[in-house]
């Protein structure tokens, strides 16, 4: 038995199919959706979520209902959602990007291999050569992708370190 077999533990037990129909038969919207399991496993997915939406619910097998995650199936994306506070809470699958949340953090992959982390006092890009930017309220640096140069703007001054030297001046 290899190294992750041994470690492996079991954290889901059950996935339940449901439908989710927003507005009842005479079109009158819901207060809430009436959630039913297809009787054959299969769902259409609705082209307007606000009316039809198609989810997975997939129990944890420690029974904790915060762990349990909610799969919805858009036309346009999957949503994974939980209320699990100590890991993510929620990732967005797209056509070309994949976002997670993680503790009141947003981290977002492009289809070109960037990354941007965004919380509520910066943003940090890293972009598909590899060159870095940080932004925040009071300050903007970045480096390029190969390291030779570096930069720092505030709204008084701005530094930059090349290979032709350092230059600091104030705006």
């Amino acid at each position: 038995m290899n190294t992750i077999a041994k470690s492996a533990r079991r954290v889901w037990k059950s996935a339940q199919l449901y439908i989710g129909f927003h507005r009842d038969p005479k079109g009158k919207k819901r207060e809430s959706p009436h959630v039913w399991p297809p009787k054959n496993a299969r769902a259409t997915i609705h082209e307007d979520p606000d009316e039809q939406e198609a989810f997975l619910v997939v129990k944890s097998a420690d029974g904790d209902v915060s762990h349990d995650v909610q799969i919805k199936l858009r036309p346009d994306m999957i949503v994974l959602r939980r209320d699990f506070p100590d890991a993510w809470q929620g990732v967005i699958i797209e056509k070309h990007t994949i976002s997670v949340k993680v503790g009141g953090v947003s981290i977002r992959v492009n289809h070109d291999g960037s990354v941007t982390r965004e919380d509520g006092e910066s943003t940090t890009w890293v972009e598909a050569d590899g060159g870095v930017l940080k932004k925040t309220e009071f300050v903007e640096a970045s480096m390029s992708s190969d390291g030779t140069e570096l930069t720092r703007r505030t709204p008084d001054n701005l530094t930059a370190i090349t290979p032709r030297g350092l230059l600091s001046k104030d705006r």
